[in-house]
């Protein structure tokens, strides 16, 4: 282990629970734990679960290599778990199983990283043991591509679980999500079809799924296809929630990044860039209350060199998407992809709790201007050059309540013809859109020094009292973005966070 952690001073010995800041898999005292926890604590305000995958263990024991008959079994075994775990009530004859809506790891799969167009093995696999999971209108497509959409709230919320394996720079059976045919290409034109029909019935998604849509995971060109989308629906995708990573962070998509990369269209894919990021497992859970309602975020992600070798690399990267952010920003630019962290010891454990909006009080304001509203039907035209002054908003006036100085507007200049304009995002008063989160850790090192009790997740932080986030809106993240890079406080708390409070993160930035 110390080869790996030269930070730590233990030599990598695990407890009972697993050993925190290292290479090693969750054994299944962690995720019963975790389990019993959520069951003791939210099971009977949960509205959904959505899943991210990586179940199996890691193929990094070169005197132990993964079976495909493992990995099947691992991944049968843990959805029995959630079965379990979130079963109806037995004394309540018309109780149904809540939603759980699961995607697909790519520690999930044998080889690892490695999905051929379906149908396929794998495919079968998941469709016969998620049976209970996926929609019955939308088996078939789930056993043709590994991706579908199941409506948690129905008219109001749809969860659209995405097979990101078709997407990942490191899956070497695909090629990227520009030609005909490709399974990827095939996933973005079907995922731009639903989002089109949630956008007619006016309601909102959540976009989910294993790998998070960053540069140096995804193809060239399905990272440019995935970003097109995410701003040409930011009416309807009121988030997007991801595993992969290990780490706790969230990362910016924007329109400069289709004009950027729009070469990379044609470009030749067979050329793979070195992925480093991790693979992981996220599940949303969704709790009732007065006026919202909460979702958790939990975790169970992987290992590879990324963790071994630091995060300067891909921390570089964040903080110029960080620093590249104008101080007026036109916020129906920018969509915002969030990346939980994991129960895995990677660092420590930790889960979410999301609460997002339910309804809209008698005594709460009318729908306010949104920043980049320009008046505009979706599809009408606009220059580039000639914008008006208030589709933009100044982050570092947003104050800690998340509210915007108004400004006299100006004559509207006469526009000239251009692509059309990205739609405003969908204001914080929709239902179903992502309001606050609390973040729950646990103290591994502790939990292993006491191992007859049962580990408890406690608060590490709140993304409202803690980073003043009025609402997860596009604005709130931007201007926290400014705000970690113009204040070393708060970044080092930020990556202190970052890191589930092992106190690594010095040894990596």
């Amino acid at each position: 282990m110390r080869m790996f952690r030269p930070g730590r001073r233990d030599g990598g010995h695990g407890g009972k629970y697993g050993s925190p800041y290292s290479i090693c898999d969750s054994p299944f005292s962690l995720s019963n734990a975790t389990f019993a926890w959520i069951d003791k604590n939210l099971i009977g305000n949960i509205d959904f679960v959505v899943w991210t995958g990586d179940n199996a263990r890691h193929d990094s024991d070169n005197e132990h290599p993964r079976t495909q008959e493992e990995i099947e079994a691992l991944n049968k075994e843990i959805a029995n778990r959630f079965l379990e775990t979130f079963a109806p009530d037995k004394d309540d004859p018309f109780q149904q199983r809540i939603p759980i809506v699961p995607s697909i790891g790519n520690n999930d799969v044998y080889p690892h990283n490695i999905m051929q167009a379906g149908p396929n093995r794998i495919l079968q696999h998941f469709s016969d043991i998620w049976s209970e999971f996926i929609p019955e209108s939308q088996y078939h497509t789930f056993q043709f591509g590994g991706y579908y959409t199941n409506e948690v709230v129905p008219g109001k919320i749809s969860v659209v679980a995405l097979n990101t394996l078709y997407f990942f720079n490191q899956n070497a059976a695909v090629d990227g999500c520009e030609r005909e045919g490709e399974p990827g290409t095939e996933q973005m034109d079907w995922l731009e079809v639903e989002l089109e029909s949630l956008r007619r019935r006016k309601m909102t998604a959540y976009l989910t799924g294993h790998v998070p849509p960053a540069r140096k995971s995804y193809s060239p060109t399905c990272y440019v296809r995935y970003t097109d989308i995410a701003l040409k629906y930011q009416d309807v995708i009121v988030s997007h929630l991801f595993g992969h990573a290990n780490i706790d962070h969230f990362f910016i998509l924007s329109q400069a990044t289709i004009k950027e990369d729009a070469g990379l269209q044609s470009a030749t894919l067979d050329e793979k860039k070195t992925d480093n990021q991790n693979a992981g497992q996220t599940s949303f859970q969704v709790q009732r209350s007065t006026k919202h309602r909460q979702l958790i975020q939990e975790d169970d992600d992987e290992y590879d060199p990324f963790h071994a070798l630091g995060l300067n690399s891909y921390l570089i990267d964040l903080w110029e998407q960080y620093e590249d952010i104008p101080k007026k920003a036109k916020v129906n630019d920018y969509a915002i992809a969030i990346v939980g962290p994991s129960v895995v010891p990677t660092y420590n454990p930790s889960l979410r709790v999301y609460s997002y909006q339910l309804a809209i009080e008698k005594d709460e304001p009318s729908e306010p201007d949104q920043p980049g509203d320009d008046g505009l039907e979706q599809g009408e035209e606009q220059d580039n050059e000639d914008e008006n002054e208030d589709d933009y908003v100044d982050l570092d006036n947003v104050d800690q309540e998340g509210k915007k100085k108004k400004k006299k507007k100006k004559p509207k200049k006469p526009k000239k013809p251009r692509r059309p304009a990205n739609p405003a995002p969908a204001p914080p008063i929709t239902f179903g859109f992502p309001l606050n989160y609390t973040q729950y850790w646990v103290n591994l090192t502790q939990a292993n020094l006491e191992p007859e009790k049962q580990p408890e997740y406690l608060v590490e932080y709140r993304s409202r009292e803690d980073y003043g986030l009025k609402d997860l809106s596009t604005t709130e993240w931007l201007a926290l973005a400014r705000r970690i890079v113009k204040s070393e406080k708060l970044k080092d708390q930020y990556l202190a966070w970052m890191v589930v409070l092992t106190g690594t993160e010095n040894e990596h930035f």
